[in-house]
């Protein structure tokens, strides 16, 4: 690629102007060159407020600009398709937001046909750039705790009731693919993956404690999702997993904790702390880690993972190389949580073909 930046299209203004744009400006190589919304007024200001030149309404139109090289999809979920969908038939390299799709089957087509296209492939699942969790994976392929018998991740908090009022419609209807399954569940599907392999069956329980919620704009809706999980599942490798979550709690919670134990040791990442011991050591050490910068002048968590993601991303696409996360791992972590989805239907355990 011969271009000063690859140029950034992002659809999507909401999480896309609230960390995605912000970032994008301060990845070294990129340019975000247009913003896509089905509100025209929205789109303008987005523009206005950061400089972008084109502000559009239609994915399509976006994706076909020439000014845009990469397109990214941070739209609600229920809109992922159509916006990849998109920037594939426009033979762009695409971004795709989590949760990846709709179901497994929406997920392997976009990768099907993006693999068809020859268009590179990311899904957002940003937090694996966590040093923390790149030094579990480092000592777990190194044999630090020998053979994986089981890994357990309990995370609970207080999101839904800290965001009454404040959360977009979607968030609560199952049609457009939202609830604490997708949200949360979908980066730590990832996480278990990307540190453990496939995960090949799972039995899940799941649950909405909070029924009525007040939403963005006004008004109340009656959920049709989960902010409540519990799913027990295997390995493709034999060892047993737990994960356990909920967004629903009155006060205080777990925050995250990760257990892996195995035949030579244990590793534990808590948030983002990482602590070790080998066999016959009585008490868990820390394992030192280094952090992520952020960009200047900002809070939000996801800031310093997206920024080192999309370092990436700006180089694979010079390279014209392609990378995980892919629309690969997207469909993998969507097959999991429809599996569960399934499991809590069905009652029963639902194996996951690899």
């Amino acid at each position: 690629m011969t271009k000063d930046a690859v140029g950034v299209g992002v659809i999507g203004t909401g999480f896309g102007v609230r960390v995605q744009i912000p970032v994008w400006a301060q990845t070294p190589g990129a340019k975000v060159t247009a913003i896509c919304s089905s509100d025209k007024a929205r789109a303008e200001q987005a523009a206005q407020r950061f400089g972008i030149p084109h502000a559009v309404t239609s994915p399509r139109e976006l994706a076909e600009l020439s000014a845009v090289d990469l397109v990214s999809v941070a739209t609600p979920p229920h809109l992922h398709f159509e916006g990849a969908l998109a920037a594939i038939e426009a033979g762009k390299d695409v971004l795709c937001e989590k949760p990846f799709a709709l179901d497994a089957a929406q997920g392997l087509d976009m990768l099907q046909k993006a693999k068809a296209k020859g268009v590179l492939h990311f899904a957002n699942y940003e937090f694996r750039t966590v040093p923390a969790r790149l030094e579990m994976r480092r000592l777990l392929q190194q044999g630090f705790i020998g053979t994986l018998m089981h890994a357990h991740i309990v995370t609970f908090g207080d999101f839904v009731r800290a965001t009454e009022g404040r959360t977009a419609r979607w968030w609560y209807e199952a049609k457009s693919g939202g609830g604490w399954l997708g949200a949360s569940g979908s980066h730590t599907i990832d996480m278990l993956r990307f540190l453990f392999g496939e995960i090949t069956g799972v039995s899940a329980q799941v649950e909405a404690y909070v029924k009525e919620h007040r939403v963005l704009g006004g008004g109340t809706v009656t959920t049709d999702v989960d902010d409540t999980f519990f799913l027990l599942f295997r390995f493709a490798h034999g060892a047993m997993g737990a994960y356990l979550s909920g967004a629903a709690v009155a006060a205080g919670g777990s925050g995250m904790r990760l257990e892996a134990y195995g035949t030579e040791g244990t590793l534990v990442l808590e948030g983002d702390r990482l602590f070790g011991a080998k066999k016959g050591e009585r008490k868990l050490e820390p394992i030192p880690t280094s952090n992520l910068p952020m960009p200047s002048g900002v809070a939000d968590p996801h800031y310093g993972p997206f920024l080192a993601w999309t370092r990436q991303i700006v180089q694979a696409v010079r390279d014209r190389r392609q990378i995980a996360p892919s629309f690969l791992d997207g469909w993998r972590s969507q097959q999991v949580i429809d599996a569960s989805r399934r499991s809590q239907r069905e009652g029963k355990w639902v194996e996951i073909p690899l």
